[in-house]
């Protein structure tokens, strides 16, 4: 006959009883570690965990579908508040932006939000000093506005965040003008 002490309750094999922080899976395309630097000081002392995608293809399909490989590995589920996200540059390329609206159907189905920076994720970093609607002819454009606020930028920088970490909210309210702006003029906006 077993003894139980006040207070005490036998462990329920199997069962989860301790709740997980939401897991965050980003897939950024290529080589680049722009992205993936900014995010992992973006991603210190919140509440959830990051993991990033190990995928360094830029076909957007190509990366819906590995991310989709890294939600069943590590244990992907929505109801925990888990997310995934690929992050994708347009690069103003119209063979592009067909197999981003491809990777749009995909993800669609598989809990996977896509992020379209167009041209590219340096727009982020600019929305942290000015609103603008201005229309860039190329990622270089972008990187050379975005060096009137910050004269040193380099692409890879691992200080970007700490650098723009005051302004986010700024940058939030910017982007979200951007966003709605483009939809007003009929932009497809994944």
């Amino acid at each position: 006959m077993a003894v139980i002490t006040p207070g005490y309750s036998p462990k329920r094999r199997g069962i989860e009883n301790k709740k997980r922080r939401p897991v965050i899976i980003v897939n950024a395309e290529g080589n680049n570690k722009t992205e993936t630097n900014y995010l992992k000081k973006f991603a210190s002392n919140r509440k959830f965990t990051l993991f990033f995608s190990s995928d360094h293809s830029t076909d957007p399909l190509t990366m819906v579908k590995n991310i989709f490989k890294d939600q069943k590995e590590v244990g992907f589920d929505p109801s925990f508040g888990d997310r995934a996200f690929c992050l994708i540059d347009s690069d103003f390329d119209a063979g592009k932006n067909k197999k981003i609206k491809e990777a749009e159907n995909y993800s669609s189905k598989k809990n996977i939000d896509l992020i379209v920076s167009g041209p590219c994720f340096e727009i982020w970093f600019i929305c942290h000093f000015i609103y603008s609607t201005k229309q860039y002819k190329s990622s270089a454009d972008v990187i050379l506005e975005l060096q009137k606020y910050i004269p040193k930028y380099a692409k890879n920088s691992d200080q970007m965040f700490d650098l723009l970490s005051e302004k986010v909210d700024f940058a939030v309210d910017n982007a979200k003008k951007l966003e709605a702006e483009l939809i007003k003029d009929g932009k497809n906006i994944p």
